[in-house]
């Protein structure tokens, strides 16, 4: 088994995934959505706009993240520099922290360049997701994505 399945998620959610940098998301923000939201003009080759689903996280500017990995592959996880430096709750806002239990718009900035896995993600507000063609992708930190795969080869050995 590849893929991060809700089972998965739950037994990593009860150690560890509250206390660590976990972001997901299923869609990035076009240039109509950046302008929707009145939130401010990125470098795309650099930075991204991501709908963040809730999360037991508190994402405040300046988290770090080292991982990214598609929900139905997640050992084919890649290594980035990531930033998350700027956070929205609602149109036209940047208070800088999503409380847990909150979704919203966030911005990662990668110190080389948005990652081609990210292509993966619904690209606007008005494209519906599709499993043929589209992917969860998640964020993270070395830590983490050890547990997962830890917890992984446990559910394959049972």
């Amino acid at each position: 088994m590849n893929i991060l399945t809700n089972e998965v998620f739950e037994k990593l959610n009860e150690k560890k995934l509250v206390f660590n940098p976990f972001l997901f998301s299923h869609r990035a923000h076009s240039e109509s959505d950046i302008k929707y939201y009145d939130l401010p003009t990125i470098n795309k080759e650099k930075q991204l706009y991501l709908d963040n689903n809730s999360s037991d996280f508190d994402f405040v500017i300046g988290t770090k993240f080292n991982i990214i990995f598609r929900r139905t592959d997640v050992k084919g996880y890649q290594k980035i520099d990531a930033e998350l430096d700027f956070v929205s709750l609602k149109k036209g806002d940047n208070i800088g922290v999503i409380p847990k239990g909150y979704g919203g718009i966030v911005r990662l900035t990668f110190k080389d360049k948005v990652p081609e896995i990210t292509k993966l993600l619904v690209q606007n507000e008005n494209e519906k997701y599709d499993d043929s063609k589209n992917d969860v992708i998640y964020f993270t930190t070395q830590e983490i994505i050890d547990e997962i795969l830890e917890e992984l080869e446990k559910a394959e050995n049972v």
